[in-house]
Parts: C-alpha cells; structure tokens; sequence
C-alpha cells in the first residue's frame, strides 16, 4: 500500500506518538520545540485526515472541547513506522488498540509525557537529564532493554559534575488493585536486592524507586506495605534500597524532579 507523503516535521510528530503512546497539541508542540500553534495544528489535521493519526476531541461538549485535543498512532501511523524496519514488530502490534484504550492508560500516558518535558526543562547548566521511556526497553540495542521484564513507566537519569543518579517511576492508578501494588512494590525490592541494576549495567549505585500514588490513603498503604516488604525480606540493613512516595497531583503540580518524595526505609 502506497503511503501518502508527510513532512520531516510530520514524521517527528509520528515517532514521538509512537514513543508516549498519547499526547496532546502542547506537549507536541514543546517535544518539538516549535514556536508556531497554528504550523502545529495544520501538521495534525493533515495527519488525521490521511489517517496517520487519531484524535481524542469532542467538540460538541462544552468543557472537553476547551482543552487540548489528544492524539495518538492511526493506522497508517503504524503502517509508516513499519517500513522504517526501526520499531520491534511486537511493540508495534500494541498501538492497534489506542482507539480502544482506557481513560487511566491515557492520562498515565500524558502525565508521563509531563514528566518528560520536565526533565527537559531542568537540563541547565551542569545539571543534566536524560530518558527512556517504556517503548524504549524493547529495543534489544537499548542500554536499558534488561528492564522490559520490570516495565518500570519511565526511567531517567540525573548526572552533574560529581554524581549521577538514576530514577525509576512507577505510577498506580486509581483503579490498581492493592494486591497488584503489593505485587509491583515488592517486584522493585527484588530487583533492587537481587543485584540486578549493578550486573547489568556495572553502576555500583543501584537505581532510586519513585512511586506515585493516586490518593493521600493509596500513598499511605503503598509506605505501610512497603515498611512491611523490607521487614520480611531482611533489607531494611541495605542502605542501597531507596522507594520514595508522592501523590500523582504533586507530581503533577510540582514536577517529578520537585521536592515531593518522602523516602521509607532509609534516610537518603
């Protein structure tokens, strides 16, 4: 099937898609770092009328339609970035169903395109960031494809001139069940305690875990299992494991580099 032609520009926007599953026109437009809304918005109704991309937009609802319309990989979206040969096959089969994709799954996705864009801004001077995001650990020449088995929501580092740290995110929705917090909380400590973070990339500083949580009461359970977790486990000697906690509005008000995290375990 012959494509029809896109723009570089385009063709960004398309890859960007595919690496935060969903985004609206600003972030777009700041991961691009275009200054014009309007070359923006035409890109996009390009792409949605040759079927590259979907939208999520009622203009008929008062409210919704004064907010940024959402968008994310069409059909031929898909079909394009398969002729790149640049993308796993199994990766690509997930974005078929973004139609059909849940109102967590999306706002989990902006906010960690937020998260991002953050980090982005907080690259000044010697205070340096970088990410991968989810999509990123499938790829087997990746410096972080060991991570696909933890699926950690966004991994970033943070590198000065004396220290480099590195992050783990992991976001709860309001609709995670406490038996699967329980379960992802306690698959971190494993990681964490298993040396898998130093075998595989030889830091000798093992990765802090931050953890948001939807609700004040989900945040309080998620610290009171995970006090709980490093009992059992013996851990609580390790001054290596470090799980911070904060409420998704804070990171959402504050940034995910903000002054938000309260650690439990170990003082950092």
């Amino acid at each position: 099937m012959n494509l029809l032609a896109i723009t570089n520009k385009q063709q960004e926007i398309i890859n960007l898609l595919y690496q935060h599953r969903f985004l609206d026109r600003i972030q777009i437009q700041t991961l691009l770092a275009h200054q014009s809304k309007g070359r923006i918005t035409s890109w996009l109704r390009d792409l949605r009328e040759k079927e590259y991309i979907g939208w999520i937009y009622d203009k008929n609802n008062f409210v919704k339609k004064t907010k940024p319309a959402i968008y994310y990989l069409g059909l031929n979206g898909i079909r394009y970035l398969r002729t790149t040969d640049e993308y796993p096959l199994e990766e690509l089969r997930k974005r078929y169903r973004e139609s059909s994709r849940k109102p967590d799954f999306i706002a989990r996705s902006l906010l960690i395109a937020d998260c991002c864009l953050t980090l982005k801004s907080k690259t000044l001077n010697s205070t340096h960031y970088t990410f991968v995001t989810a999509s990123d650990y499938s790829n087997p020449d990746s410096d972080y494809s060991f991570l696909s088995e933890l699926q950690p929501k966004l991994c970033f580092v943070k590198k000065t001139p004396r220290s480099k740290t590195v992050y783990l995110l992991e976001i709860f929705d309001p609709t995670t069940p406490r038996y699967m917090v329980k379960k992802r909380l306690n698959d971190y400590i494993e990681f964490l305690a298993d040396g898998n973070w130093e075998s595989e990339t030889e830091d000798d500083k093992p990765p802090v875990i931050l953890i948001a949580c939807p609700t004040i009461a989900g945040l309080a359970y998620a610290k009171r299992r995970t006090r709980k977790l490093l009992e059992d486990a013996q851990e609580d000697e390790n001054e290596d494991i470090h799980l911070r906690f904060a409420t998704i509005e804070k990171v959402r008000s504050e940034g995910v580099t903000g002054i938000i995290w309260e650690e439990v375990g170990h003082t950092p």
